[in-house]
């Protein structure tokens, strides 16, 4: 008995030494958690853009509206002069032009004047004003005209009955009152004509309406506008003009029609010196993990990593987006077996068009359980390897996009009578977005428009 205690406690130690020494050669096997979920943000960047819309008219159109408007009759009453009356008849056509910021009105007339039984000729000479015309916030145009001189020289004096009387001094004498009858049938007769608010409104309520640009494509414009701009109003070169800027976020969509939201009321008007014009579509490039990891995996799979004299080989690979990064899920075997993540950061290259996974690393726990058991796999190459296949050429996709904006945005009907027309100049980066099934990239066709009222 004492004999087999003796042996026992012999070939104790022997197998715990086997043990021991044949734990020490196996390889490790080991399988990391994944990195802890974090909240994505919720959608992309929207970058604001403005939609001009220019009202303008000549002098001609306001010419017209004019000598349709005021009457024959300017004046008939007393003067400055007691006993003495005028009467000033239009004697021919208004004109006017525009220069400078100002509106010029040119009134031929006749006067004659009258004391009594006596009566002088009628002398036919021109009235001239000039105006400054501006936009209030309540949309309706404001004018204040000036009385400027006459065209013609009179008489410096001439007699009527028992009367020495300067006809000059009479003439400038009711200039007041004929100055009123221009001012209030200029303001009122120019917004008849130009309702501004009734033609901005349209097209602020047609723009909030998606629009087909392209039936092949399936594609629409979709514009949420958000602020009317007025700069103020320019007279030059026998032209009035008004620019008008709706501030928006536009975009273009392929696929389905968008549903259209909930209309947005006209708001108030907001003065401005001056406001951008360009005008910006996002075109979004949405890129699934799935098609990267399809063009990545034959660069990867099956491929031998080597460190410390030790080798793994990537078995399986896998992308899923979590917060701001993008994770790597691979599976190894060969001196080490097991399961990892790596996280890296989404970037899209404006000038090479490529969108790249970039400071690829070991995912926090997965680092801290490679150092307890195989940290000589962290100094290995497969970050930087992975890194420098995780990449994706969209410059065709995206100058595909650039056409088809272009094409589209040169002529789009958005109401009856009411056309949208615009020139794409270039391409920019707008965002770059990490969703759970795929990374949507953000661009913006920018360029000019103009609404047309036809």
């Amino acid at each position: 008995m004492h004999s087999f205690k003796r042996a026992v406690s012999l070939l104790i130690p022997a197998i715990l030494t086997v043990t021991l020494t044949a734990c020490s050669g196996a390889k490790p096997s080991l399988m990391a958690e994944p990195p802890k979920d974090a909240a994505f943000r919720p959608a992309l960047k929207k970058e604001l853009s403005t939609l001009s819309v220019p009202i303008e008219a000549s002098t001609d159109d306001l010419g017209r509206v004019l000598n349709q408007a005021i009457r024959r009759d300017l004046y008939k009453g007393s003067t400055g002069t007691r006993g003495l009356s005028v009467d000033v008849l239009r004697n021919g056509p208004i004109a006017v032009s525009a220069a400078d910021n100002f509106l010029y009105f040119t009134i031929p007339i006749t006067m004659s004047m009258s004391y009594g039984m006596f009566e002088t000729p009628a002398v036919s000479l021109k009235m001239k004003f000039k105006a400054t015309a501006r936009i209030t916030p309540d949309w309706k145009l404001s004018t204040e005209i000036y009385y400027v001189g006459l065209s013609d020289l009179l008489a410096e004096e001439v007699g009527i009955g028992p009367l020495s009387i300067k006809p000059r001094k009479i003439a400038e004498g009711i200039t007041q009152p004929v100055q009123k009858l221009l001012s209030d049938m200029v303001s009122r007769k120019i917004n008849e004509a130009f309702p501004l608010k009734t033609e901005i409104a349209k097209v602020w309520f047609a723009a909030q309406k998606p629009v087909l640009l392209d039936k092949n494509y399936n594609a629409w414009l979709t514009i949420t506008p958000r602020e009317v701009m007025l700069s103020p109003l320019s007279a030059q070169n026998n032209r009035v003009r008004v620019s008008v800027g709706i501030t928006s976020f536009a975009e273009m969509v392929v696929g389905p029609q968008p549903a259209s939201p909930p209309p947005v009321p006209l708001p108030n008007l907001k003065l401005v010196n001056s406001f951008e014009r360009n005008f910006r579509i996002a075109l979004n490039a949405d890129l699934f993990y799935k098609d990267l990891r399809a063009i990545a995996s034959p660069l990867l799979l099956n491929k031998e990593f080597t460190s410390d004299g030790k080798t793994v080989i990537l078995r399986d690979l896998d992308l899923y987006g979590n917060g701001d990064r993008v994770v790597v899920k691979v599976a190894t075997n060969g001196s080490l077996d097991g399961v990892f993540y790596l996280t890296g950061k989404p970037r899209f290259d404006p000038q090479t068009k490529a969108l790249s996974v970039e400071d690829v690393d070991f995912d926090m726990q997965t680092e801290s359980l490679l150092l307890q058991s195989a940290a000589w796999f962290l100094h290995g190459t497969i970050r930087s390897t992975i890194q420098e296949k995780l990449n994706m050429d969209l410059a065709q996709r995206l100058e595909d996009s650039r056409a088809l904006a272009q094409k589209a945005i040169a002529q789009v009907q958005l109401a009856d009578h009411l056309l949208l027309r615009g020139n794409i100049k270039t391409l920019k980066v707008g965002d770059v977005l990490v969703q759970k099934d795929r990374i949507s990239v953000q661009v913006y066709t920018e360029g000019e428009t103009g609404i047309v009222f036809q």
